[in-house]
């Protein structure tokens, strides 16, 4: 009995220090907590202050009978340093959200939503969009990347809703009629 207790002791004595270290580097915290911010992370760009923006991208929150749940379009071309105002329609019966991140960024939060399945965001990178509204997200995007659109809440980028935006320092011309 004596060796279980001092192995039982020697756990805890393990596990302090690594509780301490996530307290003291910020774990356990909203990982995509404005994270745009933060120096070392990935440049996805910034809010815009709405006033004045480039370009309008329409997308729309669909759910099919057979449970996929989809934003159309799901794959967007931005040219590099634009301002894109994004105006999402939610078609759906459920409500959803969209939220704006590199892609490692996603997956941060994609494990902090599953920990934490009742969080409201009240980020500048991410709108709820309730069933049979519209919500608008403004932003500037100042480097050329690939990242992602996504609605994290519980089981629906599983169920397909989830989207790439490619920032390009040019882009094809349009073809003449």
């Amino acid at each position: 009995m004596k060796t279980f207790i001092r192995a039982c002791a020697f756990v805890v004595s393990l596990a302090f220090p690594a509780i301490s270290v996530d307290a003291a580097s910020g774990k356990g915290q909203e990982p995509h907590a404005r994270a745009f911010e933060l120096p070392g992370h990935e440049p996805i760009g910034k809010p815009s202050d709405g006033s004045l923006f480039d370009r309008t991208v329409e997308i729309t929150i669909k759910e099919t009978a057979s449970g996929y749940m989809l934003f159309e379009p799901d794959a967007i071309h931005i040219e590099s340093g634009s301002v894109v105002r994004f105006v999402i329609s939610n078609l759906g019966a459920l409500d959803h959200e969209f939220f704006l991140g590199s892609f490692s960024e996603v997956a941060e939060h994609k494990q902090w939503m599953r920990d934490h399945p009742d969080m409201q965001h009240d980020d500048p990178n991410a709108v709820t969009v309730q069933s049979g509204q519209s919500a608008e997200l403004i932003w500037e995007f100042t480097d050329i990347l690939n990242l992602e659109f996504v609605c994290l809440l519980t089981g629906h980028r599983e169920a397909g809703m989830w989207g790439v935006i490619m920032v390009h320092d040019h882009l094809a011309p349009k073809s003449e009629g």
